[in-house]
């Protein structure tokens, strides 16, 4: 059964206006394929006002079927509903969330494992942690399997392997790093708090979010 996506694709047709006053937002915004579907408003050394939507890049047929194939995993039918009709691109908040195609997914999965020196073969050890969205600090939010369609989005420290996160050493930091029990549910909590906090509550005291609506 296809998942509804109505309340995003009606996000899409509505612009807002950000102001950004850190420079690996500049940086992310600055890429042409970006910069090119957003109305730049400001821009100075330390501040950058943006207008726009979220931009999306064409879909990609077989959903996350590649993902699936190659990892030996199910992913759930919202997530392959949703790149059925978007491979990837930014989702625009006061955070800037730069979805990976279904490429970079497989590609930086293994890349991961390759650089911790973990085993490539699913059979070693299960594919149960996927990466799918870089925020500006070059961390990642991913997808972490519970049970067989149960898939929650959780944070992905740059320097945490797979192992860690599969099996993790302290439960309590673990689960402060839980986002949210599902794709399609932090997609709608994106919307409804502008991509920020990370998830129930922000990860430390001293986080704030890199941006702020203007209108």
């Amino acid at each position: 059964m296809p998942i509804d996506l109505r309340f995003f694709e009606e996000c899409l047709k509505r612009s807002r206006v950000y102001c950004y006053t850190i420079p690996g937002c500049f940086e992310r915004l600055r890429i042409p394929a970006f910069r090119s579907r957003l109305d730049v408003l400001r821009d100075e050394p330390h501040r950058m006002d943006v207008r726009g939507s979220h931009v999306l890049f064409a879909g990609c047929p077989d959903g996350v079927r590649a993902i699936n194939d190659r990892f030996g995993v199910d992913l759930p039918s919202e997530v392959h509903e949703f790149y059925t009709r978007w491979n990837g691109g930014l989702l625009f908040y006061r955070e800037l969330y730069r979805l990976l195609s279904v490429q970079e997914i497989i590609d930086t999965a293994a890349r991961c494992r390759s650089l911790r020196g973990e085993p490539q073969d699913p059979s070693e050890l299960p594919w149960h942690v996927l990466r799918f969205c870089e925020v500006w600090d070059g961390d990642y939010l991913a997808l972490r399997r519970q049970a067989p369609l149960r898939w929650e989005v959780t944070w992905a420290d740059g320097e945490m392997s797979d192992e860690d996160m599969i099996h993790p050493e302290d439960p309590q930091s673990d689960a402060n790093g839980v986002l949210d029990s599902s794709f399609l549910a932090w997609l709608r909590r994106m919307e409804e708090t502008h991509g920020w906090p990370w998830g129930g509550r922000v990860r430390a005291p001293r986080d704030w979010p890199p941006g702020r609506r203007v209108s």
